[in-house]
């Protein structure tokens, strides 16, 4: 008997943990951070969970007995499978045993190692790796890592893992092959990016395995937004010629491709892309992928922008002493009509410092109220564009797959069956796609369902 429990993403965007059980082997798929119920009684950085038993008692934390760290016994999962590295899908690891396997693209365990060595938590008890000068590295879960045309055997269960264009790279699919049927999963994706094929080639491959159960996301199925990188481009290009004065440009940090097309439309004009060392960082880990294009921190168009601090952290101090091209707030001043700034809402204390010149424009390119990487307040970034009186662009192509390419592929893979999962709008979902005459379900939380 094959059954599936979903503890996230019912009724919600993200927060994502899936409980698959097959005969005697049990794993999860994802298990990711839940920012809306966070939201309800937390204020981060002044309130924030200390232990897993905070978010145990709330009901945030599924309640599974041997799984957490500071709990009794070890329960007996085979693994953790993640699809990708964004904090919504993989985030609650840390509060797993570490004995507990953590299954991953290579991509997302360098994104996720990567950002806890930069990154900030609140207990030591929970750090998923760490990074100090008199320690060096240290990473404490289990990774153990695939790419695209690997098999992932785990226990009776047969994982093929395929690469999904998203909004980050290192983001799979799944083929899953249980003994009572085939599962396919689609962790989030989208089919109008620069690696769309990546997606229909996985559609294809979900297709050919005849599903019995398909899991999907519709994290956009109650808004469609048609948008795409070259749009972003295009747009971002249009704005960037018309100012002569700094540009300063908001993204996701692990958005390569969002940071490609910064890139370009910098050179294209002349100006240098100026970097935060946290994004510099991860450029720098992610150098050695074979299957990511991206340029060198060392490129004369690049620059590394060190924001002001007493004490810099052992991975910012090296990485500032090996390039020359780190500049401060004075330098970056002094040239602001030849560069964009790549800042958001925690370097507007910068601002004093860096003094905007009139006719400065702030590109905000990330999902309003902004997403699941940069949790800010809206309301609070507009006062500071008020106060120096810099307008704001919003220019976005979003990582998620529009209603229509969501009933396209639902079409096109033909389950028996369909799990609505990651959408504000599980109702409107099933409603959008019951001519496709196929069994739908939008799952409760914690109810067992037999694939």
């Amino acid at each position: 008997m094959t059954i599936l429990k979903f503890y996230g993403g019912i009724g919600e965007v993200g927060g994502n943990k899936i409980l698959l059980k097959d005969q005697d082997t049990e794993i999860l798929l994802d298990f990711g951070k839940n920012f809306e119920r966070e939201r309800q009684y937390y204020d981060a950085p002044y309130l924030e969970p200390r232990e897993e038993r905070h978010l145990l008692a709330l009901g945030i934390l599924p309640p599974i007995e041997g799984l957490y760290k500071k709990g009794e016994g070890l329960r007996d999962t085979a693994g953790i499978l993640l699809s990708h590295p964004h904090i919504d899908h993989m985030d609650y690891i840390r509060y797993i045993k570490d004995e507990i396997p953590i299954y991953c693209g290579e991509t997302t365990k360098t994104i996720i190692v990567t950002r806890e060595f930069t990154g900030r938590t609140s207990s030591s008890d929970y750090y998923i790796a760490n990074l100090t000068a008199q320690r060096g590295e240290k990473i404490f879960k289990d990774f153990r890592t695939f790419r695209t045309g690997d098999v992932v055997k785990i226990g009776s269960i047969e994982i093929e893992p395929i690469h999904v264009d998203h909004s980050v790279p290192g983001a799979y699919g799944f083929i899953i092959r249980t003994s009572g049927g085939t599962i396919v999963y689609t962790g989030d994706f989208r089919l109008h990016g620069t690696e769309a094929d990546m997606s229909f080639q996985f559609i294809e491959k979900a297709k050919a395995s005849k599903p019995d159960a398909l899991i999907i996301e519709g994290t956009n199925v109650g808004e469609g937004k048609v948008s795409s990188e070259q749009e972003v481009r295009d747009k971002t290009m249009e704005i960037i010629v018309q100012t002569k004065a700094l540009v300063i440009a908001s993204f996701s940090p692990v958005d390569i491709d969002r940071l490609r097309t910064f890139y370009e439309v910098a050179k294209a004009n002349r100006r240098k892309l100026a970097l935060s060392t946290k994004q510099a960082y991860l450029i720098e880990a992610l150098e050695e992928d074979k299957g990511l294009s991206i340029f060198n921190l060392s490129d004369p168009n690049i620059l590394i922008f060190a924001r002001q601090k007493r004490k810099p952290q052992t991975w910012e101090k090296r990485l500032l002493e090996s390039y020359p091209n780190v500049v401060e707030s004075a330098a970056l001043s002094q040239a602001q009509d030849e560069i964009i700034l790549s800042a958001t809402f925690y370097d507007m204390n910068e601002m004093c410092d860096i003094r905007p010149e009139a006719g400065t424009v702030f590109i905000l390119s990330q999902s309003e109220p902004f997403n699941e990487e940069m949790e800010i307040d809206f309301k609070k970034l507009l006062n500071w564009m008020e106060y120096y009186g810099i307008p704001l662009y919003n220019i976005h192509a979003s990582g998620h797959a529009a209603p229509l390419e969501l009933k396209e592929t639902i079409s096109q893979i033909a389950p028996k069956k369909v799990y609505l999962i990651h959408t504000e709008r599980p109702k409107l979902y099933q409603q959008f796609i019951r001519d496709l005459n196929i069994k739908t379900l939008c799952p409760e939380p914690a109810q067992e369902y037999q694939i």
